[in-house]
């Protein structure tokens, strides 16, 4: 795999759009983590409803944003309750995502085991998790973005808040400036599969040639031309 240091325009307006995401999640980590802090008593589910769900709202209503969904994962121990807690929303009319989930311990498991869940958690650090086909909230391909949620206090559990980004909203957005790169330039995750692609014959989720020429974006992403 070849590297080069001088990045092209193209390349540095993609690290940039990429690089908005993450700041995004771990600047509203910080946030939510501060206004857990400043809850007074026990925290309710209603109470995270209420912490979370303006911001998410805020994000979604953006259009320039490109987030199609986002929420919070509290950890296990955080609530009354004893067991974990999803406040996730999606879409411009702010549906609520897989209630079913917060009821049943076999539903909850879809989210505990994921990856976008399991990154955060293990590393301590923002994780982009995908390109994979997001059966909790948009059935669709895309990014999940997910950042750990701590304050003084808190369980020793962390809980995890995060957005999703849809593969089509970043093929809107980052199309021109793969294909002024070259008919096979992609964007790619750290296990070298497509997340956006200028070549017709790939797929979001396919693996790609890596023995070219490649700019290293953040969090395991990169351009390969």
């Amino acid at each position: 795999m070849s590297r080069s240091a001088d990045r092209p325009k193209e390349v540095v307006a993609i690290a940039a759009t990429m690089d908005s995401f993450a700041e995004r999640v771990q600047e509203w980590s910080v946030q939510l983590g501060r206004k857990f802090a400043a809850h007074r008593g026990a925290l309710s589910a209603t109470a995270v409803d209420r912490i979370v769900k303006p911001d998410v709202e805020v994000m979604l209503a953006d259009p320039d944003a490109n987030i199609a969904g986002g929420g919070f994962v509290a950890a296990s121990g955080l609530l009354p309750s004893g067991g974990s807690f999803m406040a996730w929303w999606q879409g411009e009319s702010v549906d609520r995502v897989d209630a079913l989930a917060n009821l049943s311990m076999t539903a909850a498991n879809r989210y505990l085991d994921a990856d976008w869940y399991q990154g955060p958690v293990t590393t301590g650090r923002l994780t982009v998790t995908g390109p994979y086909i997001d059966m909790l909230c948009t059935d669709e391909f895309a990014l999940t973005y997910t950042c750990p949620v701590t304050w003084p206090g808190a369980p020793t559990t962390t809980s995890v808040a995060g957005i999703d980004v849809t593969v089509a909203d970043l093929e809107k957005i980052l199309y021109r400036e793969l294909a002024a790169l070259g008919p096979d330039a992609a964007l790619i995750n750290a296990e070298g599969r497509a997340i956006v692609t200028a070549s017709p014959a790939e797929l979001p989720g396919d693996f790609v040639a890596t023995d070219r020429t490649t700019w290293p974006l953040n969090h395991g992403l990169a351009v390969v031309v």
